[in-house]
């Protein structure tokens, strides 16, 4: 239960995100979350919060951003722009906190140094972005936060690997499901009432870009031919956009099995979830994934999935209990996996109502908000708040500079 805290009252937090809305990839739905939960903190806690947005260039979603937000500022694209914005913030709101919502962004938190040594800051990192040696000024700034959360184990190790990091300094703080993707009530008993779907139909959602073949669409459609060989035929459905989707037909009709594969490209909210309700399992093989949220969205409709068994995919799918995870690239490994799905009912049932349950224990937006309260209070500790000379202005539709 998320109480109110007097001691939090009129401490301020700034947000600095990379992107939340006009793309929809892992990154933005987690800011998405991010910016509903603590515009619920601030108006709980009678808090200030404020966002830099670096590349939106739409209008946000009153959905998650909303009167709670002193301000919302988006940069549009630009660094400079993005830049200002922040030093305007920081030199008239003055901070007590900062959350850089990626790693490329903390080396701004070093700057408030100069002007205030009580100004506390937090770092959110993903994945691919920290299997790597950070830059000299990231690692200042993952030196000097007060915590740096990261959203898998994987994604932990990584950093422990690459950074000199004490390990509890590094918190988890797992992705959760859409807070409007709800879990609706009986979901065994509207899956089981619908009539299945013949031939079985196997679903992909991610992007399709010539970056994003990790993704390991490929992979499955080279499936295909052996799956249709010795279980029939499948309808596999694509759903995404992007521009690697020609070679993928291409890959589709070399092998012969364009009927058996739907590129469906975007679809709207309730499209893509009667996909995921009518689907018989939920397959992406992804060799880079830093969590994987289409997994939670699967899970969400008791679907059994088969995920790749690499990055932070094995945090959110657990082998042999809410579903199989695969090597990106062996084919075989792929194909056996979904033969074996199709072919066992009572597996899929298993899987299914696991990953539910595990969805419902460990990744509701409830269980975000709770971290991310955790994370805020124990960062704003300490010291008692300064005298504010501004109040909350909810000018959550401020663009620009």
């Amino acid at each position: 239960m998320l109480e109110q805290d007097s001691s939090l009252t009129g401490k301020q937090v700034l947000l600095l995100i990379p992107e939340v809305f006009g793309f929809a990839g892992g990154i933005q739905m987690f800011c998405r979350a991010l910016c509903l939960a603590a515009g619920r903190w601030a108006q709980r806690q009678d808090a200030l919060v404020s966002a830099i947005v670096l590349n939106d260039k739409v209008e946000p979603e009153p959905r998650y951003v909303n009167g709670d937000f002193t301000a919302y500022v988006r940069a549009g694209g630009s660094k400079a722009a993005f830049v200002k914005s922040y030093l305007q913030e920081i030199i008239t709101r003055r901070p007590d906190l900062i959350v850089a919502g990626h790693v490329s962004l903390s080396p701004l938190t070093l700057f408030p140094v100069a002007l205030t040594s009580n100004v506390r800051s937090c770092v959110i990192t993903y994945g691919e972005e920290v299997w790597r040696t950070p830059s000299a000024l990231e690692r200042m700034a993952l030196a000097r936060a007060e915590s740096v959360l990261a959203i898998s184990d994987n994604t932990k190790a990584e950093l422990l690997k690459h950074n000199d990091l004490q390990p509890d300094r590094i918190k988890l703080f797992p992705c959760s499901l859409d807070p409007f993707w709800r879990v609706e009530p009986g979901v065994f008993e509207t899956v089981e009432s619908l009539q299945q779907p013949k031939p079985p139909m196997l679903l992909t959602v991610c992007r399709l870009g010539k970056t994003d073949k990790y993704k390991g669409v490929d992979s499955v459609i080279k499936s295909i031919p052996r799956v249709v060989a010795e279980f029939g035929p499948v309808d596999y459905r694509i759903v995404g956009k992007g521009d690697d989707v020609p070679r993928l037909q291409s890959l589709a009709a070399e092998l012969g099995v364009t009927q058996y594969v739907t590129f469906t490209g975007p679809l709207s909210e309730e499209e893509l979830r009667e996909h995921y309700r009518r689907c018989t399992l939920f397959v992406m093989p992804s060799e880079k994934e830093g969590f994987g949220i289409v997994f939670l969205e699967a899970m969400a409709y008791g679907k059994p999935v088969i995920g790749g068994a690499h990055g932070g995919t094995p945090s959110v799918v657990k082998h042999e209990e809410t579903g199989l995870l695969v090597k990106r690239l062996d084919i075989e490994q792929i194909t056996g996996a979904i033969l074996r799905m199709l072919r066992d009912e009572g597996l899929r049932d298993r899987f299914g109502r696991a990953g539910h349950e595990r969805l419902l224990r460990e990744f509701t937006f409830q269980k975000f908000e709770e971290n991310l309260d955790l994370v805020f209070r124990e960062a704003l500790g300490g010291y008692e708040p300064r005298t504010r000379n501004s109040g909350r202005t909810a000018t959550h539709n401020v663009s620009g500079v």
